[in-house]
């Protein structure tokens, strides 16, 4: 089953993110490694040994696409690393910072979770916040099992303090990231027509603000005769198809030119103010020499359109319903025909 473009962003975010991850936890943990072998720190080195283990096996939960899972255990694990190596360490280490960049993770996982329950994001906060305090008073009390070089230490903490701040940029970065392609994608969607997949009449407002020549174009409302007749006679699915085809042919005949479904039948097109008749007349004879076939039944459809010249500080409202009059006036005029 194809996954629709949404979904398919959904799911290549999450796995690119936790691999990036993953691959970034396992290199920290070799250099721990050495760090630990040096310092003769024998008890982290087994648990780091471990927790590289854990990684790896991370690597086939993310190939099975258990991102929850994942998340769970790397979460943990971080939490047992943090403990044991800040009480070990001390707490001038600065093992302990990665708490706050968890916070930022937590947040980032309910985010991308089917349940999206934010009190586990906050259950986590909080128990990070008492892992935290408790660690401070621990060490604040006991020596470190492990006593380090002065300047090691010194690494250690700027390092676990650029770490803790890098993560949490590189989670918020993603996640803005990600948010603003689905606001686009939603912006989007709300501007174009569900069935024709053209613009409908708010991509008409959008345009309208956003055109800075509109002086040089015409506005024109044009819509099917006997639309009603279609859809009695034949069916829905018969008119649906006739909809489509009219904004396909639309587009077609007048390149470069703005067209949308505007309601219903009725559509709108803004085109060059240099001949522009002879434009909108060739729309209407496309319409009236062209043939649907549908199920097997050949349809035959002709067009009205109704169009204004823009006048300087015409409002969109003021410049459509001009255009709606002088359509009218040929829907009235006996249908088919361009009105100016």
């Amino acid at each position: 089953m194809a996954l629709s473009n949404n979904t398919g962003t959904y799911y290549r975010t999450i796995r690119n993110t936790c691999l990036f991850a993953n691959i970034a936890y396992i290199f920290l943990r070799l250099i721990y490694l050495v760090i630990f072998i040096v310092s003769k720190a024998y008890a982290l080195i087994w648990i780091d040994v471990i927790s590289i283990l854990v990684y790896l096996f991370c690597f086939f939960l993310l190939k099975k696409r258990k991102y929850y899972i994942y998340a769970l255990l790397c979460g943990n694990e971080y939490f047992v690393f943090i403990i044991t190596t800040t009480i070990m360490l001390g707490f001038n280490s600065g093992f302990h910072l990665y708490l706050i960049g968890l916070c930022v993770v937590s947040f980032f996982t309910t985010y991308f979770s089917k349940n999206k329950n934010i009190k586990g994001s906050i259950a986590w906060v909080g128990l990070s916040l008492i892992i935290y305090l408790t660690l401070y008073f621990i060490t604040r009390f006991n020596q470190p099992l492990y006593p380090i070089n002065e300047i090691v230490e010194m690494v250690l903490f700027v390092g676990h303090a650029f770490i803790a701040f890098f993560y949490v940029a590189f989670y918020l970065v993603i996640f803005v990231k990600y948010t603003l392609s689905l606001e686009k994608k939603i912006m989007n969607e709300s501007r174009t027509d569900e069935l024709t997949q053209i613009a409908n009449r708010y991509g008409l407002y959008d345009y309208f603000n956003q055109e800075e020549h509109k002086e040089s174009k015409v506005l024109a409302l044009f819509d099917i005769d006997d639309f009603k007749l279609i859809n009695d006679k034949y069916g829905h699915a018969a008119g649906d198809y006739i909809l489509k085809r009219v904004a396909e042919l639309s587009t077609a005949t007048l390149p470069g030119s703005f067209v949308c479904r505007y309601g219903g039948e009725e559509f709108v097109t803004v085109v060059n103010s240099d001949n522009y008749f002879e434009t909108l007349e060739n729309l209407r004879k496309t319409f009236e020499n062209e043939v649907f076939e549908f199920e097997g039944k050949e349809h035959k459809i002709t067009i009205t359109i109704g169009a204004t010249v823009y006048e300087k500080d015409m409002t969109l409202e003021k410049w459509v319903s001009s255009a709606d009059e002088r359509m009218y006036l040929g829907k009235n005029s006996g249908k088919n025909k361009v009105v100016i």
